[in-house]
């Protein structure tokens, strides 16, 4: 699935262009987020409190596979490995999320 920028940060339309720092201090995009959990078929956690929890399903060393929830942690970890350091348009560039998961 391509993603645009746009479409996964919330940005101030008085800059285009970002650095891949200040990519991943923006917020992210409350319909990014549904549309990546329908595509992933997982469901999207809000928060990464996970303490007290003793349900593995949150768990960020269980495997990929059996995973049932991500969270804006792991689409940011997911975006570190995509995006190589340099500016990027915001309205133009865009990356591309597989169907499998590696986080």
């Amino acid at each position: 699935m391509e993603v645009q920028l746009s479409e996964i940060f919330i940005f101030k339309t008085i800059g285009l262009r970002y650095s891949k720092e200040s990519l991943m201090v923006l917020d992210i995009n409350t319909e990014f987020t549904e549309r990546l959990s329908k595509y992933w078929g997982l469901t999207y956690l809000d928060s990464n409190e996970v303490e007290g929890n003793l349900c593995y399903a949150q768990n960020q060393n269980l495997r990929p596979g059996y995973r049932m929830v991500f969270s804006k942690l792991d689409i940011l970890n997911y975006l570190d490995r995509q995006l190589k350091p340099g500016v990027y348009h915001i309205e133009s560039d865009s990356v591309v999320f597989s169907k499998t998961i590696d986080f």
